[in-house]
C-alpha cells in the first residue's frame, strides 16, 4: 500500500503600515485565477520550508529573505489535494518587484482592515487567525 501524500507550500504574510502585500493571480490554469493571493509556492525535492521560502520570494518578488519566522501552519484539505501550508513573516533585502507576470497580474498593498473578499479563502482564514492572536499557530481548513 502506498503512503498517503501531503503536499507542502510556503506563504508570505508581509504587512507594512497596516497593509498586506498580495498578488492578483493571472494564470487561468492555476488555482485562484483572478483572486488575490499571498506570495507563495511549493517545496521542491530535498528542500526545507525555509529554503523554499527564500527561493520562492527571490523568484516571485526579487527579494532576499532574512529573519523568517513561521507564524501559522495549516493542514488544508483542498478539492483534489491535501497540503501542509507554512505561513511566514520576515525581513528582506531588495526592492519588491513582480517577477512572474504570467502568474501574477499585479502586486497590491491592501488595507489589512478591509474585507479582503477576493483573497483566496484558506489564506484569508490563516491571516484572520494570525491577526487574532499570536497563539494561533496551527489551523485546520477544508476538513468536514
Amino acid at each position: 500500500m502506498d503512503r498517503y501524500k501531503i503536499y507542502c507550500a510556503v506563504h508570505l504574510i508581509m504587512i507594512k503600515d497596516n497593509k498586506i502585500l498580495l498578488q492578483r493571480r493571472n494564470n487561468p490554469n492555476k488555482y485562484g485565477y483572478g483572486m488575490l493571493g499571498m506570495p507563495a509556492g511549493h517545496l521542491e525535492e530535498n528542500e526545507n520550508v525555509y529554503d523554499a521560502l527564500k527561493r520562492e520570494m527571490k523568484e516571485e518578488l526579487d527579494i532576499d529573505i532574512t529573519n523568517s519566522k513561521i507564524v501559522q501552519v495549516m493542514n488544508l484539505k483542498g478539492e483534489t489535494d491535501t497540503y501542509d501550508a507554512y505561513f511566514f513573516n520576515c525581513d528582506f533585502n531588495g526592492e519588491i518587484k513582480n517577477m512572474e507576470e504570467d502568474n501574477s497580474k499585479s502586486l497590491e498593498w491592501i488595507d489589512i482592515n478591509s474585507d479582503l473578499k477576493d483573497l483566496i479563502p484558506y489564506e484569508k482564514y490563516a491571516l484572520e487567525k494570525y491577526l487574532e492572536s499570536e497563539d494561533n499557530k496551527f489551523t485546520i481548513y477544508g476538513w468536514d
